[in-house]
């Protein structure tokens, strides 16, 4: 980790395929640092799951397994990691961020790790809106939350590592960071103090990836993935006026063009919205891509699908928030024509 921490960065982010010793290496190097760490999951199998062979590495590189201890529940989300007598880590998860916010940590808590932040098989994780938003509410949890962040009070700065294997890019982390596949291996920087590294892959593992790729789809992880990474989310900029109001089954978006003309950006509503452009002088199109209902056009022969979906690809579509923009892609996904 020397090369992507040598840049004094807040948030760190270390994506590769498995096996390259990202968490081993954490363990080691989060426990030579002289001051403490949260070690944050999830959810609770996942803390549960870690929690099984955690000291195993420091006990392989010479630690003694009698100077450490857990204090806490598990079930509850939170446990405490005590090396000779002191606690050294805190480890949580991300759905208690609540709880979280409840707590109070030391001054010397310097690093905050988050592993293993991509699921196969992503689901959203119940009582939070946005992943992003309750990792950013536990660090200011754990820097006091106040106007004298701790280094101006003397104490190092919080840094956070963040790791996954992204054998999909269906994670609403990556893009809350401005995380961008497409850019390949190598350092970058997402902005104001964020920067991401991918690894180049293993030769040896190439054909395991194959094996792997086979099983979820070649195009989800291909295609999808690029789009979902290449899709912007903000407020919709003033002057946009809608255009086309969508149905795909039992979800409704509306589609605002931007005052240049270059861009879409969707908003999700409860029904059809039939209004005026008064932008353009015309009515917004009323439509779906499957299914017709009432007063609705279908979308079909005039090749919204694939114009939209390059459109996300190539990132002249925006959304409102992040779950607007995992459904509307989706709901484009489960799309056959």
């Amino acid at each position: 980790m020397r090369e992507i921490l040598g840049y004094n960065a807040k948030w760190n982010i270390v994506l590769s395929d498995r096996g390259r010793g990202k968490s081993y290496g954490t363990k080691l190097f989060l426990m030579v640092q002289e001051g403490k760490f949260m070690a944050l999951y999830r959810q609770q199998p996942d803390l549960e799951h870690a929690l099984e062979d955690w000291l195993d590495p420091l006990v392989e590189n010479g630690w003694s397994f009698d100077d450490f201890a857990w204090d806490g529940d598990v079930k509850g989300g939170y446990m405490n990691l005590l090396y000779q007598g002191e606690i050294k880590g805190y480890f949580r998860i991300l759905t208690k961020v609540n709880a979280i916010k409840q707590e109070k940590f030391p001054d010397d808590l310097d690093w905050m790790w988050l592993d293993e932040f991509i699921p196969m098989a992503y689901k959203k994780l119940p009582g939070i809106s946005s992943e992003g938003d309750a990792i950013r509410t536990i660090y200011k949890t754990i820097d006091h939350d106040s106007a004298h962040p701790k280094e101006t009070r003397g104490y190092k700065p919080l840094r956070v590592l963040l790791f996954a294997n992204p054998f999909t890019w269906d994670n609403p982390i990556l893009s809350y960071f401005h995380v961008d596949g497409l850019l390949g291996p190598g350092i970058h920087r997402a902005g104001p103090g964020i920067v991401w590294e991918m690894l180049p892959p293993h030769e040896e593992q190439n054909e395991a990836r194959r094996r792997e790729e086979e099983h979820l789809g070649s195009e989800v992880n291909r295609t999808m993935g690029f789009m979902q990474q290449a899709a912007f989310v903000g407020p919709i900029p003033k002057g946009s006026v809608p255009v086309v109001s969508l149905r795909i089954r039992a979800s409704f978006y509306l589609l605002y063009q931007s005052p240049d003309g270059l861009k879409l950006h969707v908003r999700r509503t409860r029904e059809h919205r039939n209004a005026v452009s008064y932008y353009s002088g015309r009515k917004v199109r009323v439509g779906t891509l499957e299914g017709l209902q009432e007063d609705e056009i279908c979308l079909e022969d005039s090749r919204y699908l694939e114009l939209w979906r390059r459109m996300i690809y190539r990132g002249m579509i925006g959304f409102e928030d992040i779950n607007v923009k995992f459904d509307f892609i989706r709901d484009l996904d489960s799309i056959r024509l």
